[in-house]
């Protein structure tokens, strides 16, 4: 009843949703078609990780624009803006087949990223827009399992079409899906005409930063997301190994599935359980589990220790990740909604690719083994940090109201 009241009588979070999903497949689909692409007219895997990450660079350059329009504009006509903008992308696309010039594909990985750099921001927004507060987490459950059914249908289409068609029609596709999301944006229905033109001032990137200064409770929900972010930045890096240590290149499906169905279960059915007394523990019980998920990796050469820490980071990340979102969405103000989850998204991307980059010249150095646990520790170091800030400030915070209950008391005696 609940999902049906949700979703089905949300025509709006139906639009919203169905646009997320159609993105991420052909997002998914057409990095499929790039890695051929590149396989087939670069030689060098640097020039290759070159190119793959070059669109990621220029989407953190423009975020703080990106969080600035979002805040100032109307979020439909940024929906839409942005469809054109792919669409467009995927015309270079087009190009870069025909002449064969890497040059082309990357102002398609560009035009795409850029793309997604207002898209992800500006969703985040509209979500709280047009979701009742107490059914938030459920719509940002939802949310996260449409980006990771779509991280595995999609990459496992794009390996498919592959096999029985040309990129061509990969990326006719991919085109298709973009022009669909364009058409169902006009259905929107929601009432926002930007906070420029609401209350006639210019808009800041940087008042964001002012806004996250004064609350603690955000600085700390920021500084715990690195840990499973970091995480994340190793995911691909870590089963490749893991397939190595065990000799078995088949692990490498198992760890993907159970990952995959550990986070939609959890996100689904237990994420939305938590109250709102709860949440902020349960980002720092859930960043505990993923510390000893990264401890558990070094006893990689047992077959079951890591799908039990892919199953456990599966569990955890489910709902870490809609917990996040929603208290984000619900502490900070509507009109700094973009800016603050562009900011994140810039955080997001930046630390992916240093973290990436640091992993595989760890791997090389100092084996896989000592990364896990490395990171493991430095992990459980800034896990602790936070935790004994958070509770250090309740404790202040829990005597000051003591303190201001006696004194009132007193007074009235």
């Amino acid at each position: 009843m609940k999902f049906k009241k949700t979703i089905l009588n949300n025509s709006n979070l139906v639009i919203v949703l169905t646009s997320q999903l159609l993105f991420q497949l052909a997002l998914w689909i057409g990095l499929i078609g790039n890695l051929q692409f590149l396989q087939k007219n670069v030689e060098s895997h640097l020039l290759q990780s070159i190119f793959l990450v070059a669109g990621s660079v220029f989407s953190v350059i423009i975020g703080p624009y990106a969080g600035r329009l979002i805040d100032g504009v109307a979020k439909k006509h940024i929906l839409l803006t942005v469809g054109i903008l792919r669409m467009i992308s995927v015309g270079f696309m087009f190009i870069a087949l025909m002449t064969e010039s890497v040059w082309w594909m990357l102002a398609y990985s560009i035009g795409v990223s850029c793309s997604a750099s207002f898209f992800e921001p500006a969703l985040q927004a509209i979500i709280v827009e047009i979701t009742e507060e107490k059914e938030l987490i459920i719509a940002n459950s939802l949310n996260l399992n449409i980006v990771t059914l779509s991280r595995i249908f999609g990459a496992t289409m794009g390996g498919l079409l592959l096999t029985v068609a040309s990129l061509y029609l990969l990326y006719a596709i991919s085109f298709g899906a973009f022009l669909f999301v364009f058409m169902i944006t006009f259905l929107l229905k929601i009432e926002d005409a930007g906070f420029i033109r609401e209350k006639k001032k210019k808009v800041e990137f940087k008042e964001v930063f002012s806004v996250i200064s004064k609350r603690f409770d955000i600085k700390m929900m920021l500084l715990l997301s690195i840990i499973p972010t970091i995480f994340i930045a190793g995911f691909n890096l870590f089963i490749v190994e893991i397939s190595s240590i065990q000799n078995n290149p088949s692990i490498k499906g198992v760890l993907y599935a159970v990952e995959g169905i550990s986070l939609i279960l959890s996100s689904t059915f237990i994420s939305k359980k938590i109250n709102h007394k709860t949440r902020i523990y349960s980002l720092l019980v859930t960043s505990f589990f993923i510390v000893i998920v990264q401890f558990l990796l070094s006893f990689s050469n047992i077959l079951l220790f890591p799908i039990i820490a892919f199953v456990l980071f599966g569990f955890s990340y489910g709902i870490f990740n809609p917990v996040f979102n929603t208290l984000s969405q619900e502490t900070i103000d509507n009109e700094f909604h973009g800016r603050f989850f562009s900011f994140k998204s810039m955080i997001d991307r930046t630390l992916l690719q240093i973290s990436m980059v640091s992993i595989g010249l760890l791997l090389d150095m100092i084996g896989f083994e000592k990364v896990v646990i490395t990171f493991g520790f430095l992990s459980l170091f800034l896990l602790l940090t936070v935790t004994v800030l958070y509770f250090r400030k309740e404790h202040t915070k829990n005597r000051r109201e003591n303190i201001t209950f006696h004194h009132n008391w007193n007074k009235k005696l």
